[in-house]
């Protein structure tokens, strides 16, 4: 692990150390890209687990005021208060009437309907979708359902997320390793340095470190830049240029 992280701040503040990265196995260049990705992804995944427990909380806390207890019985609810029960929020409404009084959202911008045996949930003016509740056997959402939601919500979605980003990392890194590589192609041809792609797939795997720490350091922090896209991409093809430049060989003619 040391030596990863080593890697790490050489990648980032050692360009003589593309002289030696350039002739890693393929492996090593993998493992090191991916080992950064599960990193990052990590760090970023356990902030917005925070950010998401903040969220829970909130919605637990308004459920466990505003909610009656809700169930629903092969695909049937049934509702401990007077229907249909309506609570309006900014151009946002809850509505529950398992009576059949109201059936669509058409008063509110936004919104939920429970009706007895589906669910009505309203994007926007054009976009309405249709959940049946068929396939729920038992489902009983009161106090102690809630305050399960908000203890485990975060556990449970914590690994999904996590995967989720690291395929995503994955993909996106790889692309940008693979399409960057024609400036890496184009700088040794003009530096005049021959350098297999082998090696430029090594330099480009260690010349993106700079350049995906930045972004993860902006997003960890909440922080959006303009155009940052452009920083991101200069960075990195600066690196690459750098990196490339500095692992030309000189060959001193013997006196």
């Amino acid at each position: 692990m040391k030596g990863f992280f080593q890697e790490i701040k050489n990648a980032v503040s050692d360009f003589n150390f593309y002289k030696v990265v350039k002739d890693f196995d393929i492996s090593r260049s993998v493992k090191y890209i991916f080992s950064l990705i599960l990193l990052i992804t990590l760090v970023l995944t356990v902030r917005f687990s925070i950010d998401f427990r903040k969220g829970v909380n909130l919605a637990a806390d308004w459920a466990l005021v505003n909610l009656p207890p809700i169930q629903i019985t092969n695909g049937v609810a049934s509702v401990e208060a007077k229907q249909p029960y309506i609570i309006e929020e900014e151009g946002f409404g809850l509505v529950i009437d398992t009576t059949g009084e109201v059936m669509d959202l058409n008063a509110y911008e936004r919104g939920i309907l429970l009706m007895n045996d589906r669910l009505f949930y309203k994007e926007s003016d054009v976009k309405t979708e249709t959940y049946s509740l068929s396939d729920i056997d038992s489902l009983v959402i009161d106090e102690n359902f809630i305050n399960s939601i908000r203890k485990n919500a975060v556990w449970i979605l914590f690994p999904i997320m996590l995967i989720g980003a690291a395929i995503s990392a994955s993909i996106a890194k790889f692309f940008q390793i693979f399409a960057f590589s024609l400036i890496s192609i184009a700088a040794s041809t003009m530096v005049k340095v021959k350098l297999t792609y082998k090696q430029l797939f090594n330099i480009g795997v260690f010349a993106i470190t700079p350049s995906y720490i930045l972004g993860g350091l902006l997003t960890l922090i909440g922080l959006q830049l303009p155009l940052f896209g452009i920083v991101y991409s200069g960075l990195y093809i600066a690196y690459l240029i750098m990196a490339v430049k500095t692992c030309r060989e000189v060959h001193e003619t013997p006196a």
